[in-house]
């Protein structure tokens, strides 16, 4: 597989090669700015069912630029998108309480694996999910251009909150 990244110094090149074995894929990676490893992927603990089915999110998250003494909490509410006929098409939003610049997101984005990639365009701001044992870690970005906590970048952690309807 070949995936290709725009970058400042010019288009990053990654190449990935692997094999599968039962529902796991493992294999070897380069990119063209010299970097190399190894990649594993295996089937989702938590896929997105199909709508109304949602995932309920719970965690904190702070600043990198500005570290608040309170962190942030945040809810997400995430599923699949219902107007996508594309089952990896996530929709949702996000509530966040003792933020000094922003207090909820509309998200969109991609489920990959049990990992995902959201965006919210209105408040301009990117953020990568991944699997952590029970827990989620995150990454945030703000454009520099948001209309609020522009420039912002941090990390976060939630997690699943489960319910007497999870079996």
């Amino acid at each position: 597989m070949v995936i290709s990244f725009p970058s400042a110094g010019g288009a990053d090149t990654v190449t990935m090669v692997g094999s599968a074995t039962g529902t796991s894929l493992a294999g070897a990676y380069t990119d063209s700015l010299g970097d190399s490893g190894n990649w594993t992927a295996s089937t989702a603990i938590h896929p997105f069912g199909p709508p109304p089915g949602v995932y309920d999110y719970s965690g904190t998250f702070n600043s990198t630029l500005n570290p608040l003494l309170i962190a942030p909490t945040i809810s997400i509410e995430l599923g699949q998108d219902a107007s996508s006929h594309v089952s990896s098409n996530l929709a949702g939003g996000a509530t966040i309480m003792h933020s000094l610049c922003i207090s909820s997101l509309t998200l969109s984005g991609q489920a990959i694996g049990d990992a995902f990639s959201l965006t919210d365009a209105a408040n301009k701001v990117s953020i990568i999910a991944l699997p952590s044992g029970d827990s989620f870690t995150f990454s945030y970005k703000f454009e520099p251009t948001a209309p609020s906590c522009a420039g912002d970048f941090g990390r976060g952690v939630v997690t699943i909150n489960s319910s007497a309807f999870d079996y």
